[in-house]
């Protein structure tokens, strides 16, 4: 295939006609990307490629359907990889160009140029030398095809046509030798044009080695060729008539009747203001009734959409209720008094136990997953640096590399869609769900745990509180490595990258037989060992919190909760602190946070003066903190030991920094339309050029997790200091949680509320499945002004379980509940 260099290039692909109406103009903007009406063109403002969620994107018409445009370059066999850097953007605004000058490590720089001439996006790739093919056996350029969009839909090109196929057929490449590929021509919305006349254009179906993957365009270089520069143009189809439809922002779930009720109407920016509402109750005798109509009140702009809000507080009457706006429908959903009374339990009657490692469990004729991981665990070797930012230092316990350490098989929960046990995630999930049980004592009995058959069974009771239970096995979950090795450990998880990957049933990981020493039988986890003083100090406050409520369920369980968290406490007072990195441990915070919260639950939990004294000599590093640093680290567990602290100096310290966080917090509330605390890349996100970087770049994940751990903060300034703190944020928080959030208005409960999370990132994944009452991370920012939720089920950032998220969710609908109904 000989590629050729073409002049003028600009001027030969005007010949074909466009998708885009004679005055729809593409632009480029002051954020430094190029739109029209219902179309954007992001120039490497995000750059997290490995989540296919940067580089050159491509947003039409509602939906990001091109994505990670750049240049690629694959190594041959036995060279090493080489790093793409990208440097700088540089923008014409009135040439209509923004040119990303990057370079490869070792190599060549490039550009890519991209340019509009008002109906199309030209994509000039620029390499300042050849390519090496002594080092490297294929290079070009590519962008990523969003599956879900084009599923079954056409694509056709000068060299063949086909059907892109819902699943992986075993024909790799889906198209070839093709100059000009047009998709999805029967679906207006998702029809796109790539043409290139110096070259070839090819199909790929990425999913060979999973369903994870995406489709591919690629437009390659002549293998060993000295061409340093290819074209495409990519010609959008937008239509000035298409308004992206209404978001209607409610609580899936529904309202308590004396609670705040607001619909969040988000709204193409073109639209006209003041959008007619209408709420209906539903009727048992047949239709349905007026409840109130009127106009949304403006609000204003959010990032990309305008918003408006229509208030129906006033509507107080228990029953089922839709609301309708600009032929959009939400709901339905219920006013009641007892709707957080049940919200929370599909989390704690599913979620939760369908978690647990070392059991099987099972829900009638159904097995969920089978008793897994029953030959845990490998001591990890030392020096490794591992998946997942797990990273094991210099060996601190008596076991050699690969030695089996005993112990490690009863306790704790896969932490998310992967089946690692990450003690810190273990500790925070056990914490949330101790202080959920000391505080609204939840009654539910659906579980039955038999430990000696390593058997869960789905609504079936055994006479416990099933919270109670759970609470118990994330204890020994923490438990197993102090017993053995007298420290907590950073966590377990797959030895190779093949197992972490694994889709579907976690019994078929390894095969539940503890490691000979042969080489062919080598399938165990790796217990990363190293103490992290944070993660010390995190699982002792966890441990104090849970003797409280253990005491009378499991009493020598309780004592031993209590005994531990003492050791732990004790010995990191004597001993210098140390921080190794490695993934889900606690970092320096430079404040001793963890320290200080260790102090404050110990405190709580015996009462013994040293560690209302060790509070009373850590003032100085509490004074050093930022207002917001310590309402998201140690202040919340700070408030709770006010009647326990009668010093003045501590409590205008801790007054004084809670005061000054309600201004900021109520400040960032009124910035967005949905009154929570969204954080900072959000609410002023950055529209320059994401540089590459060895971690994860940028921010990237949906916001839901840490709004929960927020609201749970929220919950306890509230109870100790009401003069301050109203209810307000939390309830918002739950509301945001169950649908009334950007993006969309799915609930992040899975099962939870009559339009939910039904596509989401569990172990079931490649099902396109659903774990009920999994909580996801929820809508995601796509800088600089793009809100996300994707029906996928292979975007961790956006739809990812983690047992984190489930319990602090429990713990914010039983306080919404109880907050609303203690009176």
């Amino acid at each position: 295939m000989k590629l050729r260099m073409v002049r003028g290039w600009f001027l030969a692909l005007v010949a074909f006609p466009a998708m885009c109406a004679s005055d729809a103009t593409i632009g480029l903007n002051q954020k430094e990307y190029f739109e029209a009406p219902g179309f954007s063109f992001l120039v490497f403002h995000n750059n997290y490629q490995v989540g296919h969620q940067g580089g050159l994107q491509m947003i039409q018409n509602g939906e990001r359907l091109l994505d990670s445009g750049d240049l690629f370059v694959i190594p041959k066999s036995g060279q090493n990889g080489a790093e793409l850097r990208v440097l700088r953007r540089v923008v014409d605004r009135e040439g209509s160009t923004a040119t990303v000058f990057g370079e490869i490590a070792g190599g060549s720089g490039y550009r890519l140029i991209c340019h509009t001439d008002g109906e199309r996006i030209l994509v000039s790739l620029r390499l300042d030398h050849a390519i090496d093919w002594n080092r490297f056996e294929a290079a070009g350029f590519h962008m990523a095809v969003y599956p879900a969009a084009y599923f079954l839909k056409s694509y056709q090109g000068d060299s063949s046509v086909g059907i892109f196929p819902r699943q992986y057929t075993g024909e790799q490449e889906l198209l070839r030798s093709t100059h000009h590929l047009l998709i999805a021509q029967e679906d207006p919305l998702r029809t796109v044009r790539i043409m290139r006349t110096d070259g070839a254009l090819a199909l790929i179906d990425e999913r060979r080695d999973g369903p994870e993957g995406w489709f591919e365009i690629v437009a390659p270089l002549q293998t060993g060729s000295a061409d340093t520069e290819l074209n495409i143009s990519i010609t959008p189809s937008i239509d000035l008539a298409w308004r992206r439809p209404l978001v209607i922002g409610i609580s899936q779930a529904g309202y308590h009747p004396s609670q705040t009720k607001r619909a969040i109407l988000e709204l193409d920016p073109r639209d006209a203001p003041g959008a007619p509402v209408a709420l209906y109750q539903m009727q048992l005798a047949g239709g349905r009734k007026l409840a109130k109509s009127g106009v949304a009140r403006p609000w204003g702009v959010f990032l990309r959409y305008r918003y408006e809000i229509f208030d129906f507080s006033e509507v107080r009457e228990p029953g089922v209720y839709v609301i309708e706006s600009k032929g959009q429908t939400a709901g339905p959903f219920r006013i009641d008094a007892g709707i957080y009374g049940d919200v929370w339990k599909p989390t704690l009657q599913y979620f939760l136990p369908i978690q647990m490692c070392h059991v099987a469990v099972k829900e009638g004729i159904r097995t969920w997953h089978g008793a897994c991981h029953l030959d845990d665990a490998l001591q990890a070797p030392e020096g490794k640096v591992h998946i997942d930012d797990y990273q094991q230092g210099k060996r601190e316990t008596q076991f050699a590399d690969n030695q089996h350490i005993p112990g490690l098989d009863w306790g704790g929960w896969h932490d998310a869609g992967d089946h690692d046990l990450p003690g810190g995630s273990i500790a925070i999930t056990t914490l949330a769900l101790a202080l959920a049980q000391e505080e609204f004592h939840p009654n539910l009995d659906e579980t039955s745990i038999n430990r000696a058959k390593r058997e869960v069974l789905l609504h079936v009771p055994d006479g416990k509180q099933d919270i109670l239970e759970q609470i118990e096995y994330g204890v020994e979950g923490l438990l197993a490595s102090y017993r053995v090795a007298g420290h907590i450990f950073g966590g377990i998880i797959e030895s190779n990258e093949h197992a972490y990957s694994h889709l579907g049933d976690p019994v078929n990981i390894t095969d539940n037989r503890i490691w000979d020493g042969r080489p062919d039988t080598f399938d165990d986890r790796w217990a990363f060992t190293n103490r992290n003083t944070g993660l010390q100090y995190e699982t002792a406050q966890t441990l104090a919190a849970a003797s409280r409520v253990l005491a009378g369920f499991h009493a020598a369980l309780a004592s031993e909760c209590i005994a531990t968290a003492r050791k732990l406490y004790d010995y990191e007072q004597e001993h210098a602190p140390v921080y190794p990195p490695s993934g889900y441990n606690p970092a320096d915070s430079g404040f001793r946070s963890e320290e200080i919260s260790a102090s404050a639950e110990l405190l709580l939990t015996t009462g013994e003066g040293r560690y209302r004294d060790h509070l009373l000599a850590l003032l100085p590093e509490i004074r050093k903190m930022t207002a917001e640093q310590f309402a998201h680290g140690p202040g919340w567990t700070l408030v709770r030991v006010l009647p326990l602290m009668p010093v003045d100096d501590f409590q205008s310290t801790v007054r004084g920094l809670a005061k000054e966080w309600k201004t900021q917090s109520e400040k960032s509330a009124a910035a967005n339309p949905y009154g929570v605390h969204l954080p900072g890349e959000i609410l002023n996100p950055d529209y320059h050029l994401e540089k590459r970087s060895e971690v994860d770049s940028g921010f990237v994940w949906g916001p839901g997790w840490d709004l929960q751990e927020d609201a749970l903060h929220q919950y306890y300034f509230h109870k100790y200091l009401p003069e301050l703190f109203d209810a307000e944020p939390l309830l918002a928080t739950v509301n945001f949680v169950l649908g009334c959030h950007p993006g969309s208005n799915e609930s992040y409960v899975s099962g939870v509320g009559a339009n939910s999370a039904l596509i989401a990132y569990g172990f079931n994944r490649a099902d396109w499945s659903h774990i009920p009452g999994g909580v996801i991370s929820g809508a995601s920012l796509v800088k600089p002004d793009y809100m996300e939720l994707k029906e996928f089920p292979f975007l961790w950032y956006q739809t990812e379980y983690v047992i984190g998220g489930a319990a602090t969710y429990i713990f914010d609908t039983l306080a919404a509940d109880h907050l609303l109904n203690q009176n």
